[in-house]
């Protein structure tokens, strides 16, 4: 009865192929829609932005850590809010400064080098004495590392920690990766 109820009715054949016409239209409609908003969701698991600091990212859609590569300065404040936002399997490797110490300077430009090396891990600098006005900078260079919010190791004078400095030379990039390395700071 249906075959004969479309075969006599030409306006319901229009009226079909019209409805076909929109399907098509809406599914592709659909389509188009949906791999756009795959690429935008794919786009945005792979690059944020740290809103209070500003610091770009890149992170994988799996477990594992974001990557950074380089040396922030960062205030006071901004460590702390760095410190609980981290993901939880990158170390926070903090360097507390004061420009006016030739080991620190000394120390600022090694840990740039070193951080392009160990891109999972967060190398920051914070200046000492506006964390703690009251700090007395006999302990510096100092580095703390932290890991999952937690500080896991407190080093004070770190380029004491280094090899070769004992041995009155200067020190490079390896000997601070081998000290880091030693503490389970591990690519």
């Amino acid at each position: 009865d249906d075959k004969i109820k479309n075969t006599n009715n030409d306006s319901d054949d229009d009226d079909d192929s019209d409805s076909d016409l929109d399907d098509s239209d809406d599914d592709e409609f659909l389509k188009q829609f949906r791999n756009q908003r795959l690429a935008q969701l794919q786009l945005q698991s792979i690059t944020t932005t740290t809103p209070t600091i500003g610091i770009t990212t890149t992170t994988t859609t799996n477990n594992t850590p974001p990557t950074y590569g380089s040396l922030a300065t960062l205030t006071p404040d901004e460590y702390v809010d760095l410190i609980d936002t981290l993901h939880p399997q990158t170390h926070l490797i903090v360097h507390l400064y004061e420009s006016t110490i030739t080991a620190c300077r000394m120390l600022h430009s090694t840990l740039e080098k070193v951080a392009q090396c160990m891109p999972h891990a967060k190398f920051i600098e914070v200046r000492a004495l506006d964390a703690n006005p009251k700090l007395d900078t006999i302990c510096l260079p100092a580095v703390l590392i932290y890991r999952g919010g937690e500080l896991v190791h407190n080093l004070v004078r770190f380029t004491e920690e280094l090899p070769k400095n004992g041995s009155g030379g200067g020190y490079g990039v390896e000997d601070v990766r081998e000290v880091l390395e030693r503490l389970g700071v591990v690519e």
